[in-house]
């Protein structure tokens, strides 16, 4: 036998392998995708269609949670709008079985990041435990919502199914 037909050959089986392996994978990881809805954003998940939360495997993914003011609230004093917003993520990780120490990443959106970071951090201070998750915070020129939304908070967590199951 030839050397190339050998190689072509050992080739052909390594990728159908690969690709096999890949199918399987894929086919357990979505076996394992759960829809997290708590029973106060059901109207949101049927209106807008999408999850608070999905769980692949041990990982959680929560939409991002918008910090919104109020109709009397101004941009002066943000806290209220961002520990609401805090109480939801707290809510939707809860409702998968974890908490913020579950949380391994944290993306912020703000729609005026140098106004606003600082009393984003004051909340997270007080609500984040260590050991703190990796955070990136990226300024934006508006988010959904209006013109009232003025942060979002998108969150990862690893939550092992054995713990979620606890």
């Amino acid at each position: 036998m030839k050397k190339g037909f050998i190689v072509r050959q050992f080739k052909a089986i390594f990728f159908t392998t690969v690709a096999a392996l890949t199918l399987i994978n894929t086919s357990a990881a979505s076996a394992q995708k759960q829809v997290i809805i708590p029973e106060t954003l059901k109207d949101s998940y049927d209106n807008f269609r999408f999850a608070p939360a999905v769980r692949a495997g041990d990982m959680v993914y929560l939409s991002g949670v918008v910090a919104r003011l109020k109709d009397d609230e101004t941009d002066a004093d943000i806290k209220p709008a961002v520990i609401r917003a805090f109480e939801e993520i707290e809510m939707i990780l809860a409702a998968s079985g974890g908490d913020w120490s579950d949380v391994v990443d944290v993306t912020s959106y703000l729609t005026d990041l140098d106004k606003y970071v600082g009393p984003m951090w004051a909340v997270k201070q007080e609500r984040v435990p260590a050991p703190y998750p990796a955070w990136t915070a990226i300024g934006v020129s508006s988010l959904f919502g209006g013109e009232k939304a003025i942060i979002e908070i998108k969150v990862t967590a690893y939550l092992p199914a054995a713990e979620a199951d606890d």
